[in-house]
């Protein structure tokens, strides 16, 4: 549905049924909040969109009832490292390409099968 036919349908309610709409999605919208934050914790790798449209990643250093704490190390462009308070829908998690190189086993350093090789018979 696009946002003309959502205003036409929403025209149309009276304002006690207008105020238990939003009273609804106020409600739904805490309870998606409060999911999403209980899928973060602290030490997490984060990352979210400024106002600028500067993409900041850091790592989770409180949790708050609406908001998640974020502490983010210079980067590229030579910022300085900064903390921000961010809406915790804002935040996703990410998996920093360190922790990602070392989670993924080396081939030549183990053999996976756990079986010893055997050469090709034919």
């Amino acid at each position: 549905m696009n946002r003309e036919a959502w205003r036409e349908m929403l025209r149309g309610l009276s304002a006690e049924e207008f105020r238990v709409l939003r009273e609804v999605v106020g409600d739904e919208a805490r309870a998606r909040e409060a999911q999403h934050l209980a899928t973060i914790r602290m030490g997490d790798w984060v990352e979210f969109e400024g106002r600028n449209g500067i993409r900041h990643r850091g790592t989770v250093t409180r949790i708050n009832a609406r908001t998640i704490s974020v502490h983010c190390e210079p980067g590229e462009r030579g910022e300085a490292s900064t903390h921000w308070r961010v809406a915790a829908t804002f935040v996703r998690r990410i998996v920093p390409i360190e922790v990602a190189r070392e989670a993924i086993p080396d081939p030549e350093a183990e053999n996976l099968s756990g079986q010893e090789e055997r050469e090709n018979p034919g």
